[in-house]
């Protein structure tokens, strides 16, 4: 009798308890909490790491178009008509991206006399419904679904943008008139358009020798990240009347030249004081932000309005920064509390900033 009760208190012994299951569980449950951050900053970093090398790829791009044409792409071609929109540089790299195809198609429509943002336009549709992968940062998940604000949904983005300039940050002299010893235009800084700097690297209208970098390249921002407000990637900019210099209205319209005082410039961004990397939309937002049209974040009602177009942040979705490319080809991921005169010294291709000015 005594051996069948040893034998089976034995059998009780050997099974867990509920208290030590629910002891187990949560050790368990602990190390996958402290496991997972691990895996999620592993994979984080290697999409920084992915970002970093679109941005490389891309600027070698550039560098290989200038030592083709001698100058840098424009920041977007001008079109012919008045809000007609023109070529961006991502299309006129594409050949140094090896993917032609796309690249010479799109230029030979447009110089055809077309306006690249057209939904009327059944062959710039299909073109801007494609597009290079590394023209899409990895840790931007939801960009590939982002809508097409305006014209046709299925028109996709891209997550970088040119670096127009900072002149107008930097002087508070912005003319409504290209003049000489200013690098900016505009009809009015305020409003939607803004200023148009164009003392980066990057402009309208106009291409941009290295030779014109005297700051240096080395210490002159030519692409950064961003994610708020993206358009579709093809478009460069537009402009409106009045053009400087203004044709002749009984002639023939014609082609601007150069930078515009009433653009909206979508290739490309200034660097601002006001509006520094990743600033957040739900303190100040852009000027038409449309909840109704899924611009992100989804805004509260009264939040203030007065970013615009030309000075949407840049930004990214890497903790505490976003990541630039250099004229000489570098890459660097640049701070959110970068210090605001380094910042807007390195949007200048000209603004003899020297080390000892910080």
């Amino acid at each position: 009798m005594n051996v069948h009760r040893h034998r089976f208190c034995s059998r009780l012994s050997a099974a867990f308890t509920l208290v030590e299951l629910l002891v187990v569980i949560a050790i368990i449950g602990i190390l996958v909490a402290m496991l997972l951050p691990a895996i999620q900053a592993a994979r984080e970093a290697a999409r920084r790491t992915q970002c970093q090398n679109n941005l490389k790829n891309i600027a070698l791009a550039c560098l290989n178009y200038e030592s083709s044409k001698g100058e840098l792409p424009m920041g977007s071609m001008n079109a012919l008509m008045d809000q007609w929109s023109g070529l961006g540089w991502p299309v006129q790299i594409l050949p140094y991206l090896e993917d032609p195809v796309i690249g010479d198609e799109a230029l030979k429509q447009f110089k055809g006399g077309k306006n690249v943002y057209s939904g009327s336009d059944p062959v710039f549709n299909e073109l801007n419904k494609l597009k290079p992968p590394m023209y899409l940062c990895p840790s931007d998940g939801d960009l590939p679904n982002q809508l097409e604000k305006f014209v046709n949904p299925d028109w996709k983005g891209m997550s970088y943008a040119g670096v127009a300039g900072s002149y107008y940050a930097r002087t508070g002299s912005c003319p409504d008139k290209k003049t000489a010893g200013n690098f900016c235009v505009a009809q009015g800084v305020g409003g939607i358009f803004g200023a148009n700097n164009y003392d980066g690297l990057l402009i309208q209208g106009w291409p941009v020798s290295l030779k014109q970098a005297s700051d240096g390249l080395s210490k002159t921002l030519l692409i950064g990240e961003r994610f708020y407000q993206i358009r579709t990637w093809m478009i460069g900019a537009y402009w409106k009347e009045p053009q400087d210099p203004r044709s002749n209205p009984r002639e023939p319209a014609r082609i601007p030249d150069g930078p515009q005082p009433t653009t909206a410039f979508f290739a490309c961004k200034n660097l601002s004081d006001r509006w520094p990397i990743n600033h957040d939309p739900m303190i100040n937002a852009y000027f038409d932000h449309r909840n109704d049209l899924g611009d992100r974040p989804t805004i509260l009602p009264g939040n203030p309005k007065e970013v615009s177009v030309n000075d949407l942040p840049f930004g990214s979705f890497h903790k505490g920064g976003a990541n630039f490319c250099y004229g000489d080809g570098s890459v660097k991921m640049l701070p959110d509390d970068i210090d605001t005169k380094i910042f807007l010294a390195l949007g200048s291709r000209n603004g003899e900033e020297t080390v000892s000015d910080f």
